[in-house]
């Protein structure tokens, strides 16, 4: 599962996209009102793998980010690049070989996946710090009582 939030203009795009295979992929997001802004996300490529310098002004590339994905045991390094040009390509921004979707598969901020699952154990991570903190302040609340008592007697 694949999320892309990207905000061009002040307006905020969303995409998830489903992933079967981690290969090495490029995806584009361009900008639906004045197409003249594109972002390229570089996924899933080896650690090893450089992402070009580029000497154009009006392209903007982000250092190599790795996502520690701890609760499927992997890694997955990235790139993002983008620029303001109409007729900006991702092909010629990464120099791995990689594959790149095709339009076929919608990406618009309307389609939105309305399912939202959460983490047991997290969420019993977060109760548990919760009750640490209230028998914290039970504590400290009773050592101050018990403290001005010894005092006023």
């Amino acid at each position: 599962l694949l999320t892309l939030t990207t905000f061009i203009d002040e307006e905020c795009s969303l995409c998830i996209l489903y992933i079967s295979d981690p290969d090495p992929t490029v995806y584009q997001l361009k900008d639906s009102k004045f197409r003249n802004t594109s972002i390229c996300l570089f996924t899933d490529y080896k650690s090893g793998v450089n992402v070009s310098k580029s000497t154009d002004p009006e392209l903007f590339i982000f250092e190599t980010t790795a996502l520690d994905m701890r609760s499927m045991d992997s890694k997955s390094n990235g790139a993002v690049a983008w620029s303001n040009k109409i007729d900006f390509e991702c092909s010629g921004v990464f120099k791995e070989n990689a594959s790149y979707p095709s339009s076929e598969v919608p990406c618009n901020a309307k389609l939105v996946e309305k399912s939202f699952e959460t983490d047991m154990n997290l969420n019993f991570q977060n109760l548990s710090v919760i009750g640490l903190r209230i028998l914290l302040l039970k504590v400290a609340g009773f050592n101050v009582l018990m403290t001005l008592r010894l005092w006023s007697s």
